[in-house]
Formats: structure tokens, sequence, C-alpha cells
């Protein structure tokens, strides 16, 4: 291989390699903002969870201070209403977070094989290098005593 051709896939396998490494650069800041997407949601969850419990706490407890028949369905009715909207809510969340961790599984594949194909091209690289080198010790003409 001439020094031209060495030069050039150098320069090939520089490109393909620093086109690797930006991609996997994004894709792990894409890992992060999910990450902390997942996180905001969790806390969302865990807040709501805490707010709607103690909705619920008083409807129970206006339930249990009731003494008609009529309030005690009116309150009952209202404790149905809201556990269902509570649910509602709640898997809403829930699916939002499974969407979130699908992406995630996704981007961790697609880091993976990047991680991979960085290393290869690495390889490769280094190879090139090496046999440059080679090439060169060849062609250097050496001389009694030295080399």
């Amino acid at each position: 291989m001439g020094y031209a051709l060495f030069a050039q896939r150098k320069i090939v396998l520089d490109g393909q390699l620093n086109n690797a490494q930006l991609q996997q650069t994004q894709r792990s800041n894409e890992q992060y903002a999910l990450a902390t997407q997942t996180l905001s949601l969790q806390q969302q969850l865990t807040s709501m969870n805490a707010s709607q419990s103690g909705e619920l706490a008083k409807l129970y407890a206006k339930l249990a201070d009731a003494t008609s028949e009529t309030t005690r369905n009116s309150l009952n009715a209202q404790i149905n209403e809201k556990e269902k909207e509570f649910e509602q809510e709640i898997d809403d969340i829930n699916r939002q977070i499974y969407q979130v961790s699908v992406k995630e599984n996704a981007i961790e594949m697609e880091v993976k094989r990047l991680d991979t194909q960085v290393t290869a091209l690495q390889k490769q690289l280094e190879a090139v290098e090496e046999a440059e080198g080679q090439a060169i010790d060849r062609a250097t003409p050496k001389f009694n005593g030295v080399g």
C-alpha cells in the first residue's frame, strides 16, 4: 500500500470514528434526558399518590361523620368518582413511564452498537497506522551499522 493510500485510509477511518463517537455522545445525551424524564414522571406519580390519598382520606372522614343516608350515598358516589379519576391519572403516568422506558432501551441498544463500532474503527485505525509504520521501516534504506 502506498503512502497516499495509507493517508487516505486513515482520513476515512478518522472521519468514521469521529462520526461514531459523535453519535455515541448524542445517544448518551438522549439517555440522560430520558432518565431525567423518567425520574420526573416517577416524582409526579409519588406526589399525585400523596395528594390523592389526602383527598380520599377527607372524603372517608366525611363519610364516617355523615348521619343521613343521602349524604352517605352522595359521598360514596364522590369517592367512587375520585377513585376512577385517580386510577386514570395514574394509568396515564404509568403509560408515559413505559413509553420512555421503551425509548431508553432502544437507545441503550444503539449505544452498545456504537461502542462496538467505535472499538472496531479504533482497531482498524491502529492496524493501518502500524502497517504504515512497517512500510516506512521497510522503505527506509539501512546503512551498515545503523538501524
